[in-house]
């Protein structure tokens, strides 16, 4: 499992199933899972699994490619933003330096445009070790995500070993 969202009354909630070193990695998937919630793709009792990665998974399924277009627009502002670059033209660290530059100027984070240049030219290896070049080191992004959810769970809500549970799931072993 790639991620998941589980419909709840009045929302949802969003179990991502794998951790990334950059940001950028895991904002399509997190906006992407957003965009079944907010599209009302899942109601309260039901789940949706993305088994594969959503910004390379091949969508001939309606409820995702608007889950994709919803992302895309949280993302960059457009549902198909329109990439001019060719890609063959860059190594690592060029398409890295052009993003950075890039991205400010269109409000894109600059690890996001390479990954959809990435995803428009299908040359991932570029891409990837640019990512190397955006990102000032790797971070585990899990800690930050799972930070968020601790501020954003009603605890009080939970049962006492639904509580535990939902702890151990998130490595909150110091709530």
């Amino acid at each position: 499992m790639h991620a998941m969202v589980v419909g709840a009354s009045g929302g949802g909630a969003i179990l991502l199933g794998r951790d990334a070193s950059y940001p950028a990695l895991l904002a399509f998937t997190l906006a992407h899972e957003i965009g079944h919630i907010a599209l009302g793709h899942v109601h309260a009792g039901n789940a949706l699994i993305d088994v594969e990665d959503p910004a390379l998974a091949l969508v001939d399924d309606e409820e995702e490619r608007r889950a994709d277009e919803y992302a895309m627009s949280l993302l960059t502002g457009a549902p198909e933003p329109e990439i001019t670059t060719e890609l063959e033209r860059y190594n690592a660290p060029t398409l890295a330096a052009a993003v950075m530059s890039a991205g400010p100027i269109h409000r894109i984070e600059p690890g996001t445009l390479a990954l959809c240049v990435g995803h428009r030219q299908r040359n991932w290896a570029v891409v990837m070790s640019a990512l190397s070049f955006i990102y000032s080191q790797p971070v585990a992004i899990w800690k930050a995500v799972n930070s968020v959810a601790r501020a954003e769970i009603d605890w009080e809500s939970m049962s006492e070993d639904d509580g535990d549970f939902v702890r151990a799931l998130l490595d909150l072993d110091d709530l």
